[in-house]
């Protein structure tokens, strides 16, 4: 069974997203100095090996590789502390929303799929009336007690009820995949997006999928 309806966020999930406020906050405040002190680092290093093996003299080295250092600083870290700045703007926007709409999936069998490189986990969950609904992202990979009988995945919704992050709440026993399909054979098949509700038995969704 799948279901899904909107609700306020509880307490749980307002001390998730306040976290990752912070986290974000910190990240944003620091991310010149981090990315400031490995550049430093790497290229002090650089410039000792260049010393050691040059003749030209010690106050051009050291300029070149000071340029250099303040240049892969902001090259890496503004990009980084932007990201951080938007991911600030959102939680608390998404704070001040208070809602969330949550998908829950209810299941006893499971197939998987096997995850190439980084594409992220694929589950297809049998449904009760037996349709077919596909779980995929990278925030199912190596989750632990996934997959199980019984989840919920909480979208935090923004402003305009666009959603800001996915939190998964797990309820249910942890299920086995019946089986797994290999990446030789995923490759032949449509794999459907993420929540897409085939409307074809577990049993038959390969057969489906290929053609």
């Amino acid at each position: 069974m799948i279901t899904s309806s909107t609700r306020p966020l509880n307490d749980g999930e307002r001390a998730e997203l306040s976290s990752r406020l912070e986290n974000a906050g910190r990240e944003s405040r620091g991310a010149l100095v981090k990315t400031g002190g490995v550049s430093t680092l790497v290229c002090a290093v650089l410039l000792a090996l260049t010393l050691l093996a040059s003749d030209a003299p010690w106050w051009i080295v050291t300029a070149f590789w000071l340029v250099l250092a303040a240049v892969f600083t902001l090259w890496i870290g503004m990009p980084w502390r932007r990201l951080m700045r938007q991911q600030v703007v959102s939680f608390e926007a998404a704070l001040r929303a208070n809602t969330a709409r949550v998908t829950r999936v209810q299941s006893d069998r499971v197939i998987e799929f096997e995850e190439e490189e980084d594409e992220g986990a694929c589950y297809a969950f049998a449904l009760s009336d037996g349709t077919t609904v596909f779980i995929c992202g990278q925030e199912f990979s190596g989750e632990e007690r996934f997959p199980s009988s019984d989840f919920s995945l909480i979208d935090v919704l923004g402003p305009e009820s666009n959603p800001i992050t996915t939190l998964l709440e797990k309820n249910g026993r942890d299920l086995t995949p019946e089986r797994v399909i290999p990446a030789s054979t995923k490759r032949q098949l449509a794999i459907p997006e993420h929540l897409t509700v085939v409307s074809e038995p577990l049993d038959t969704i390969e057969d489906t999928l290929r053609s």
